[in-house]
C-alpha cells in the first residue's frame, strides 16, 4: 500500500508543471511609452504561434520587438499530432513587460491547461503583488505552500522576489507556477486548469482497495446502487452513447466534479436521452426514467 501511494505521488509530481519564470523583467532600452512589448511562449507539443493573423514562429518563441497594444494569439498544434486543436487568446502588451503564455494542449478544450503571465505598473515601488485569476474560478490559491484564499484572488505588500504559486480546485489538476515579482509591479497569473479524467485514478488502485471500499460501501448502504440496463436502440436525438473507459464503466454523479455522490455506474454502448445542459466538458442525461445525473463528456459521444 505504501509502495502504492508514493508512486500514486510521484505521477502527480511528473504530472504538474512547474512553470519556472525568472524573466519577468522590466529592459531599460523599453522604458518608453511607445517602446515594444515582449512575448514570450511555451507549449506541450510544439504550435506554431500566429500574433494577429501572422506567422511569426513556432514554440518555444521569443520576440521582444513587438508594438505594445492588444494583440491576437494564435496557437496550433503540430499537425502530427492528432485531435488537438488550436487556441486563441488575446494579450496587451505593454511596453517594456514581457508577457508569457504557457499552453498545455489536450485531447479537449476541458483536458487543455496553461497560464498567461504578465506584469502592471502600480504605486509602490518596494512592494510588489500578485493577483491570480482561474477557470475555474474559486480555485484554491497557495503561495509558498500557505493557503491565501480563492480566486479571483489579489495578495498586496508582498516583498519582491521569488514564489511559488499552487492553483489547485476540486476535479481538476493543479498547476504550480514559480515566479519573481517586481517591486513596483503586480504580477498577474491567469490560469486554466485542466479538467481530471474520470475513471483514471479509479483504474490505478489496486484489487485489494476496491475490495475494500466495496465492503465499505455494501456496510452503509441498505441496498446496491442499481445500474440501468442498455437501451437495444437509440432514444430520440440529442442522446449520449458510452464510451470505453479505462475502468470497463462510467460513473453517474449527482454534479459535474469526480467528488460529487455517484449515482450510478454506466456500461460503454449505453445510450440516454441529454438534457441539452453542458458545464466544463460534463453532460447532463436522463441514465433511468425520471432520474437526472451528470456524465463526464471524454467517454460519451453527443449524438444530435
Amino acid at each position: 500500500m505504501i509502495s502504492l501511494m508514493k508512486t500514486k505521488w510521484l505521477m502527480i509530481i511528473v504530472g504538474v508543471l512547474v512553470l519556472v519564470l525568472v524573466g519577468l523583467i522590466v529592459k531599460s532600452r523599453f522604458f518608453s511609452k511607445q517602446g515594444p512589448g515582449a512575448l514570450q511562449v511555451s507549449t506541450t507539443p510544439r504550435a506554431t504561434v500566429f500574433v494577429d493573423a501572422n506567422q511569426v514562429g513556432v514554440t518555444p518563441f521569443f520576440n521582444d520587438n513587438i508594438q505594445s497594444g492588444e494583440h491576437t494569439i494564435k496557437l496550433v498544434p503540430e499537425a502530427t499530432v492528432d485531435g488537438l486543436s488550436s487556441w486563441e487568446t488575446k494579450v496587451d502588451l505593454l511596453p517594456g513587460i514581457l508577457t508569457v503564455i504557457n499552453r498545455d494542449f489536450g485531447a479537449t478544450e476541458a483536458l487543455s491547461s496553461g497560464e498567461i503571465l504578465s506584469l502592471e505598473k502600480t504605486g509602490r515601488k518596494d512592494k510588489s503583488s500578485i493577483a491570480v485569476i482561474s477557470v475555474p474560478d474559486q480555485a484554491v490559491v497557495k503561495i509558498e505552500g500557505e493557503p491565501k484564499g480563492f480566486t479571483p484572488l489579489t495578495i498586496e505588500d508582498l516583498a519582491p522576489g521569488d514564489y511559488q504559486i499552487v492553483i489547485s480546485a476540486t476535479g481538476y489538476e493543479e498547476r504550480i507556477v514559480s515566479a519573481s515579482t517586481i517591486g513596483g509591479y503586480k504580477l498577474i497569473i491567469n490560469v486554466q486548469l485542466a479538467q481530471q479524467i474520470e475513471g483514471i485514478e479509479e483504474a490505478t488502485e489496486s484489487a485489494e482497495t476496491e475490495e475494500e471500499e466495496e465492503e465499505e460501501e455494501e456496510e452503509t448502504k441498505p441496498t446496491a446502487t442499481p445500474t440501468p440496463k442498455a437501451k437495444v436502440t437509440p432514444p430520440p436525438t440529442p442522446y449520449v452513447e458510452i464510451k470505453d473507459t479505462p475502468t470497463g464503466f462510467l460513473r453517474v454523479r449527482a454534479e459535474p466534479s469526480t467528488d460529487s455522490e455517484e449515482l450510478a455506474k454506466l456500461d460503454p454502448g449505453d445510450m440516454f436521452p441529454y438534457l441539452e445542459e453542458e458545464k466544463s466538458g460534463w453532460y447532463k442525461i436522463e441514465y433511468e426514467d425520471g432520474e437526472e445525473g451528470w456524465i463526464s463528456g471524454v467517454y460519451a459521444d453527443l449524438v444530435e
